[in-house]
């Protein structure tokens, strides 16, 4: 099961992601990327501390939002502790400036 938190504030969007994130319910990060485009959200910040897994299903829709972000000259980063295996499910996507460990870091980087 996938729970999405998301909450736009001051021109983020922050999006807390907790379960695991995989084909099955893949809609639910869809609803996201819909929303990023709709309102024309250019900065995001996903928090993928609580999540337990992804498959490559939620690893795609994933780094379509963090690409939406950049194609739109805004900035995207993803929060990441110590989860080696999601780590090692992202690295090879996504830019190691792109993680920070928490969400006041990448509001700190979005707004430099």
């Amino acid at each position: 099961m996938l729970e999405v938190d998301m909450r736009p504030i001051r021109g983020i969007l922050f999006v807390r992601l907790s379960g695991v994130l995989n084909k099955k319910n893949i809609d639910k990060l869809k609803a996201v990327i819909h929303f990023q485009k709709e309102v024309g959200i250019k900065n995001i910040v996903f928090n993928i501390n609580e999540l337990e897994d992804m498959d490559k299903a939620g690893k795609g829709a994933l780094i379509r939002s963090l690409n939406l972000c950049k194609k739109s000259n805004g900035q995207s980063f993803i929060c990441l502790n110590d989860n080696a295996n999601l780590l090692n499910k992202l690295k090879d996507s996504v830019m190691v400036s792109d993680f920070v460990t928490d969400e006041l870091a990448a509001v700190n980087l979005i707004n430099s």
